[in-house]
């Protein structure tokens, strides 16, 4: 790798209460008593220490934002991987380019203490779990609650003047985006408490992908409006697209989990103006006309969406074992070629949706658009956390807290700089199996707007010709449409990303048109949230499913009323407070 670093590219629940409790048996937490100002203040001190002392021990190097380590030094976290996450031979999440890269180029021999799936609630509860019994690593991805109980137990390190110290230009410049809110979020009293880690940027809003080739079939017209997709959805099921004579096909893919990035109905929604819920942890607050905010769930404008939902339940539109598909079983359906409408994100075109399919069928065609509108006004998408996926916290007292930051300078380099090296680091494909290297990486981030830049260079490219302003990894995504282009089906599913009729042309038309609403509440969970946030998701969720199996759509006014009385109202008025001391 060149020694010469370039210039930035523009390119809670009950369980966590208990946390709170169990943690105090540390010393800090006992004085503290979750007083967050305190912790914040002597975490500061003990951190400027720290750095001190890491620059020391190192030689003088620690302070280079690439320093290596002479002696080489030792460091522990622990990962959450998907399942389908797959290794060139001979590697693991343990022994990969990364981690040899962390100790070729930082001196860093890095052990993972433990690895688990992503699936379901696994990661969490064993993160959970390390943090009740104090058996911490001396890095480790959390998400936002976890962080909370973390700070307030004083088991954190205040990375504040060691990010500003160590993170490179490019690193700075990424973390400036959008107005700063990743920053913000892992933020206590002024506070940087853990280091953001990849960011969702404005990127994860629902679009609706559909069955291109069934469409163009039945010779039904794209979903310009709400009643068109409704129609197609009906039609998916009544017409026999695939046929072959049977009624075997379903309209609308859902899941049990509404609030997912695949076959959820976030988008169904916001179809109707309404936002609910749009992920496992983050409710939607909105502005109403005085200027307070409102929990999005609640409003009148999710009562048509439920009618709509229960209609295409009776006309057969939707699969009766939603309530007990989880995403990989939802998605069966779709690899069948038995469905042939789903909400969700941009990159469902890697999964669920084989990317490389069209090779052993040149029929196959699906496409994403925009969510359409129920009335006259341009339906807006939700953001519900543009902040980042999860942080990544230091253990109070680790010698070398800068050390994450210099890991999250590495990735930038390898991945997003013009010395990037994205073959080596973010992902290649081999024979038929692709391998995603950027996921092994045990610190990872972004720039927030590194996609949607990305699509732009690389469609006027496509249009001009002139690769000479396209970097590394831009310039494998122009390569592959060029060789779609030319007839490789294999790279279908980067056509349907990165293509004049891909998702990021859709994010794009989102955001030109000013059509993405951002929730208005980017703090940590409140101490009722923290408390009853999850009870009241899950009496949401309980409300959706059973209207859509036939309740009254007006047993949607009782569950706001028992929201409202089980700690709803209370939430309300914390998040009100919040915004009042953070919007002066």
């Amino acid at each position: 790798m060149s020694k010469t670093r370039t210039k930035p590219l523009l390119t809670v629940c009950l369980a966590l209460t208990f946390l709170v409790s169990a943690c105090s048996n540390s010393k800090n937490a006992d004085e503290d008593n979750g007083a967050s100002g305190n912790v914040s203040a002597t975490a500061s001190t003990e951190a400027s220490a720290s750095a001190s002392a890491s620059a020391s021990s190192a030689g003088g190097t620690a302070s280079d934002p690439f320093g290596k380590y002479d002696p080489p030094i030792s460091l522990s976290t622990f990962r959450c991987m998907n399942d389908a996450e797959t290794y060139p031979e001979g590697d693991s999440i343990d022994n990969n380019v990364w981690y040899r890269a962390y100790q070729e180029e930082l001196g860093v021999k890095l052990t993972n203490k433990w690895t688990v799936s992503t699936a379901g609630t696994t990661c969490e509860e064993k993160t959970n779990l390390s943090i009740v019994s104090g058996d911490l690593p001396d890095f480790f991805p959390v998400n936002t609650k976890q962080l909370k109980t973390l700070v307030d137990a004083g088991l954190v390190e205040d990375m504040t003047e060691v990010f500003d110290k160590y993170a490179s230009p490019l690193v700075k410049e990424a973390y400036s985006a959008n107005n700063g809110v990743a920053m913000t979020a892992a933020s206590f009293n002024g506070k940087l408490m853990a280091i953001p880690g990849t960011t969702r940027g404005l990127n994860n809003v629902d679009m609706v992908w559909i069955r291109e080739d069934w469409r163009k079939k039945l010779n039904l017209p794209e979903p310009n409006t709400m009643d068109d997709l409704l129609n197609i959805i009906k039609a998916f099921v009544s017409q026999d697209p695939d046929g072959n004579g049977k009624k075997d096909t379903i309209g609308l893919t859902m899941g049990k989990n509404f609030y997912d990035g695949y076959a959820g109905l976030a988008g169904f929604f916001n179809a109707f103006h309404a936002y609910p819920y749009s992920s496992a942890s983050t409710s939607m607050w909105v502005k109403d006309k005085d200027g307070k905010l409102v929990y999005g769930g609640i409003q009148p404008e999710m009562k048509p969406a439920l009618q709509a939902l229960q209609d295409l339940y009776k006309a057969g539109a939707i699969d009766p074992q939603f309530v007990v598909y989880d995403g990989a079983k939802a998605a069966e359906a779709e690899n069948q070629g038995k469905a042939g409408v789903h909400f969700g994100y941009f990159w469902n075109i890697g999964w669920p949706i084989d990317g490389m399919a069209k090779k052993n069928n040149p029929s196959l065609e699906w496409k994403p658009y925009p969510i359409p509108s129920a009335d006259g006004t341009p339906a807006m998408v939700q953001v519900p956390d543009p902040t980042a996926y999860s942080n990544i916290a230091v253990k109070k007292g680790m010698s070398h807290p800068e050390v994450v930051v210099k890991m999250m300078n590495m990735f930038f380099e390898h991945i997003f700089s013009e010395n990037a090296e994205p073959e080596k680091y973010h992902s290649q494909v081999v024979g038929d199996k692709k391998y995603g290297y950027f996921n092994y990486a045990a610190v990872q981030g972004e720039h927030p707007e590194k996609n949607q830049i990305a699509f732009n260079a690389v469609s006027e490219a496509m249009k001009s010709g002139d690769t000479s302003k396209l970097g590394p990894e831009q310039k494998l995504y122009y390569n592959a449409l060029k060789a779609y282009k030319d007839g490789d089906l294999t790279k279908w599913g980067d056509d349907r990303t990165w293509g004049p009729e891909g998702s990021f042309s859709v994010l794009g038309k989102y955001k030109d048109n000013k059509l993405i609403k951002i929730n208005e509440f980017l703090g940590a969970p409140t101490n009722t949230m923290a408390t009853k946030g999850s009870i009241l998701m899950d009496l949401e969720s309980k409300m959706i499913t059973k209207i859509i199996l036939g309740d009254p759509v007006d047993s949607f006014d009782q569950y706001v009323n028992t929201w409202k009385q089980s700690g709803g109202d209370q939430i309300t008025k914390e998040v009100n407070d919040w915004y009042a001391q953070n919007h002066q």
